[in-house]
């Protein structure tokens, strides 16, 4: 069995280094508890709906809604990060409401990121009807950062950003008019079928915090199981986002 690890979430230009680093000294810890041949480098490459159906994956995040769709059906969380600069509950995060007007359209347009995201949909929806506000059109681009190209070439008119990415992000000409409420942060995951229990890899990942985790601005880890998730509303369906 090919062993894969990932860490697609906050995979961007600036965080590349930390993440291979966090990487190395997760396998590190590994390798002390088994002489399975753990990946060399973190997969970059393969569609995410491809790598969660792997085996052997022993390694990778998800959005909490995620967590409720057919792709992601043998995912075992393990932890969810407290991310170090977030203001707000530990093991949790939020998004920023963002756009590049001065004053929002009556019915504004959306852009997401993808359906079953957290961040980037679900948070825009519950923002929108918190503050009574009926969205225009919506479309779906793939990524945070394209979202951001989006209304920055006047093709949406507002958005919803992961705020530990934000950072990461291209940010310029676009403003935080607002944040969502808080939500439990992405999980850490692996395949149900890997060839390693949901303790060891926890423990792995806790040694890996507490000397690398500030690289990639994660000081802490918390529990992560699939109910704590259903009971903070993140089974939402496509149908009810949209």
């Amino acid at each position: 069995m090919r062993l894969i690890a990932s860490l697609p979430w906050y995979d961007l230009p600036p965080a590349r280094t930390g993440l291979d680093a966090f990487w190395q000294q997760l396998r590190s810890e590994l390798a002390g508890h088994s002489d399975l041949e753990w990946p060399a480098k973190l997969e970059r490459n393969m569609p995410l709906a491809e790598l969660w159906a792997c085996p052997g994956l022993v390694l990778s995040q998800c959005c909490g809604p995620d967590l409720f769709t057919p792709a992601a059906r043998s995912l075992q969380p393990v932890a969810r990060p407290v991310f170090a600069h977030l203001d707000c509950e530990p093991g949790h995060y939020f998004s920023h409401i963002v756009t590049v007007h001065a004053r929002l359209p009556a019915r504004p347009r959306l852009v997401v990121n993808s359906p079953s995201s957290r961040s980037g949909c679900v948070a825009l929806y519950e923002w929108l009807r918190r503050h009574h506000i009926d969205p225009g059109s919506v479309v779906i681009s793939g990524a945070h950062a394209r979202s951001l190209e989006y209304l920055r070439t006047g093709q949406a008119d507002l958005a919803a950003i992961d705020a530990h990415s934000w950072s990461l992000l291209n940010t310029h000409d676009v403003h935080i008019m607002d944040n969502s409420t808080q939500a439990l942060a992405p999980p850490f995951v692996m395949h149900v079928s890997a060839p390693l229990t949901p303790d060891m890899l926890a423990e792995a990942l806790m040694s890996a915090v507490k000397h690398k985790g500030l690289g990639i601005g994660i000081s802490g880890l918390r529990a992560a199981q699939r109910q704590d998730y259903q009971r903070s509303g993140c089974n939402i369906s496509t149908a009810e986002v949209y």
